[in-house]
């Protein structure tokens, strides 16, 4: 009304509808739309008495009221389905889209989405939106998140993504922040045990988001917490309360200080590197915010802190946490699961079978199904293989066992021509030829060490060292014949290896040069 009204008095007074659209903050359409309403039905002209203004002004108001209430086609053609309409809109997870999709199919009714958000916003009010105040008591709870803050300098000198580490003590509003560069399992619980650490205390519950840091799997009744995080809230006793997914309300308190991170920590602010800005921000926690009264409490934090939330605290752990981390590896065919570039032995049974690896400062645990199947001292560097032979199946331990210093042992044992040939063949160092002498070794299981001694001297004639010849002479028994073909035989066969004397050689020689 009292728009209209000045629109009027200025096209009296003489200023176009650019002037005054600009001066009331309008378009010139709108001004145009109340002149033409006021002229065609009203009779207004530039010449109209001021007195008579007024009078118009309402006429015209009156109009425009009308045709913003007047039920137009698209509600003549909803209206009917009204009913239809409030149904869909009470099923869970239903979309005006769908809606539209429903109204086609089922009723027959074809109308635009834009109409429909139109009809649905006029006609169907939205809930309205809410927040109530929920007290804790001193040394209750804690609120935990991470806040994006963008790049920093790494101490390694390298521009990287930063984040801001936040822990809000809920009653008191006393405050942790930490700058990290990850947001692994690792740093997770680390920055609780700095902020731990900071405050001197734990509380009694660490309210946090579904990160997969801390929560593997979100849900609002049984969450799964990640294993290490679930460690460290057994040994600092405290209680991991998920918030409920993407309900960031829920944890009002270190969302609020997210903002004021940004504002007093981020804003204008400039570090050398993330060193530089995680004492900044320690400075800022303990002698900056905690001395700012709190309109929420009526106290500063610090006071308040001290006064009632430590007291109601946990103390902390005498002992130092094993910061663990947890991961996943398949058992390879060799026996052996890769951790950090390293190898690490496993049973048999477990070949092919995906483990969980708890990997902490000075041991690696595998674990199946949640049961410990292997611990073995943590390495440090790479390509190392730490393996207990004990791990393997029989055949293979004792293969492993019988290793070359056992093997020629066992020779000297059954015999001096046995030890003689062994030696000879374990002078290739290969694995085909330490399994060819256990093979050898074994038939004095069936022969005898006197055979096999006998054996292993024939074949040493011959300089035949081979498995197949020596079994074959033990079955042929070979060994015990005293023949042409035996060892004295053959080495004085080299007294008639010629049918004619050297001399005569020698002499025909010197003939055929003459």
């Amino acid at each position: 009304m009292a728009q209209i009204r000045e629109i009027l008095y200025r096209t009296i007074q003489g200023d176009s509808g650019r002037k005054i659209g600009h001066s009331l903050g309008i378009s010139r359409t709108s001004v145009r739309k109340y002149l033409d309403i006021a002229s065609q039905e009203f009779g207004f002209t530039e010449n109209t008495p001021i007195a008579a203004i007024d009078q118009i002004a309402l006429q015209v108001s009156d109009v425009v009221y009308q045709k913003k209430n007047r039920t137009n086609k698209v509600d003549n053609l909803l209206l009917p389905h009204k009913d239809f309409i409030s149904e869909l809109l009470s099923e869970d997870h239903m979309t005006q889209t769908q809606i539209q999709r429903k109204l086609r199919s089922v009723r027959g009714c074809d109308i635009h989405i834009r109409a429909l958000n139109r009809f649905i916003g006029k006609h169907f009010s939205k809930p309205i939106g809410y927040t109530i105040h929920l007290a804790t008591k001193p040394g209750e709870e804690a609120q935990v998140d991470y806040a994006d803050v963008g790049m920093m300098l790494g101490l390694d000198g390298k521009l990287r993504k930063t984040y801001a580490f936040i822990m809000t003590v809920s009653h008191s509003r006393y405050r942790y922040v930490e700058f990290v560069q990850s947001q692994s399992q690792e740093s997770w619980c680390q920055s609780h045990i700095n902020a731990f650490a900071f405050f001197g205390c734990v509380p009694k519950r660490v309210l946090l988001d579904n990160l997969k840091a801390g929560v593997i799997k979100p849900d609002i009744y049984d969450p799964t917490l990640n294993r290490a995080y679930e460690e460290l809230s057994r040994f600092y006793h405290f209680i991991a309360d998920p918030a409920k997914v993407r309900q960031p309300q829920h944890k009002g308190k270190v969302e609020r200080t997210v903002t004021i991170v940004r504002q007093q920590l981020i804003a204008g602010c400039s570090y050398a590197d993330i060193r530089e800005a995680n004492i900044a921000a320690q400075d800022w926690c303990r002698n900056e915010i905690a001395k700012r009264l709190c309109t929420s409490t009526g106290s500063t934090p610090h006071d308040l802190f001290y006064a009632e939330d430590k007291p109601a605290m946990r103390a902390l752990p005498q002992k130092v946490f094993d910061l663990p981390t947890w991961t996943q590896g398949t058992v390879h065919k060799d026996h052996h699961v890769t951790i950090g570039k390293n190898f690490y032995s496993v049973p048999t049974e477990y070949i092919g079978e995906v483990v969980s690896i708890r990997i902490g400062l000075r041991t690696i645990e595998i674990y199946q199904d949640h049961r410990l199947i292997k611990t073995h001292v943590r390495c440090t560097g790479q390509g190392q293989w730490v393996t207990d032979e004990g791990d393997y199946p029989d055949k293979v331990h004792f293969f492993i066992s019988q290793d070359t210093t056992y093997c020629i042992a066992r020779a000297e044992e059954i015999g001096d021509e046995v030890c003689h040939l062994i030696t000879a063949l374990l002078q290739e160092e290969s694995k085909t030829a330490l399994r060819k002498a256990q093979a050898i070794l074994r038939l004095v299981d069936e022969y005898g060490a006197k055979r096999l001694n006998d054996a292993c001297l024939r074949a040493s004639v011959y300089d035949n060292h081979e498995f197949e010849t020596i079994k074959q002479i033990l079955s042929k028994g070979l060994d015990q014949k005293t023949s042409r073909s035996c060892a004295p035989n053959v080495i004085d066969i080299h007294k008639s290896a010629y049918m004619r004397s050297a001399k005569e050689y020698r002499s025909d020689m010197a003939v055929h040069h003459g």
